[in-house]
């Protein structure tokens, strides 16, 4: 049997040359979600997780956004998706953790964690279906730096935070007739002030199901990031605010056969301070 190695260490997408995200402060009211999953049984399963989240600083609300207010005004959005469904009998296990925390976290501190692992074995051809995505999207006006960071020395470097337009996303698709795998996906976008970056990661490891047995079928996962930030300024606020900065980026990795190995670590992280 063929067996496939793919063993891509880490990626890492790091941005702040203009500014790069701030962030957003946590509503007053603050919710904590959990939910903790496992199966182990010979048949069919099937699991579906979806989490949207929008919040903004905009004093006309989310119903008054778009626009945003001309100064110290923000939006970000978040999505998280985990479909996993089986295609005929098979021996499964699967456990699955998720927690989803709505109030300002600090550096380590996740907004949105996931993990889940998979063992799979198809009987008479029987195959198990997985995809996992995440998304942080976040837009804000320009706004005075001592308003934004607690640090006393950032206004030495910058007197202002630019105007940005950022997007990540990160995931992952396996479509196996024998599997092992796991998965981590976190973010962190909801701070108590902009010296925490904001954060996204999405891991991936398909390996043996036990020694010199490979995992089987097709394994991918992809990264895209857009970068859009105005130029540095100082004193009053110049508006509008020109483009000065813009990064496209996108990666994707696929192996199709008998994977004794696949493995990809992608990472995004802006802010001022990181």
């Amino acid at each position: 049997m063929r067996k496939i190695l793919i063993h891509v260490l880490i990626l890492i997408f790091l941005t702040g040359c203009a500014m790069a995200d701030s962030g957003i402060p946590a509503v007053p009211e603050t919710q904590g979600i959990v939910t903790s999953t496992s199966i182990n049984a010979v048949g069919n399963f099937a699991s579906a997780t979806e989490v949207q989240w929008r919040i903004t600083t905009n004093p006309a609300g989310l119903p008054g956004t778009p626009p945003l207010a001309p100064t110290n005004a923000a939006i970000y959005e978040s999505t998280y998706t985990e479909d996993t469904q089986s295609d005929g009998t098979g021996l499964v296990l699967y456990d699955k953790e998720l927690d989803v925390e709505t109030s300002s976290q600090i550096s380590g501190q996740w907004n949105i964690e996931a993990t889940k692992q998979i063992a799979f074995v198809g009987i008479d051809g029987a195959s198990v279906v997985s995809s996992d995505a995440i998304m942080v999207d976040g837009a804000s006006g320009p706004f005075r730096t001592p308003n934004q960071v607690i640090c006393p020395f950032a206004e030495e470097v910058t007197g202002n935070f630019a105007t940005f337009c950022n997007r990540a996303e990160a995931g992952s698709t396996i479509d196996m007739t024998v599997a092992n795998v796991r998965t981590t996906t976190t973010d962190r976008f909801v701070m108590p002030s902009a010296d925490h970056p904001v954060e996204l990661n999405h891991d991936i490891r398909v390996s043996e199901l036990v020694t010199d047995v490979p995992s089987v079928g097709f394994a991918s996962a992809y990264m895209e990031v857009l970068i859009q930030e105005a130029p540095r300024s100082e004193g009053e606020i110049p508006l509008p605010q020109p483009l000065a900065e813009r990064i496209e980026f996108t990666e994707e990795t696929t192996a199709d056969g008998a994977i004794t190995l696949f493995e990809k670590l992608m990472h995004y992280e802006s802010g001022v301070v990181r």
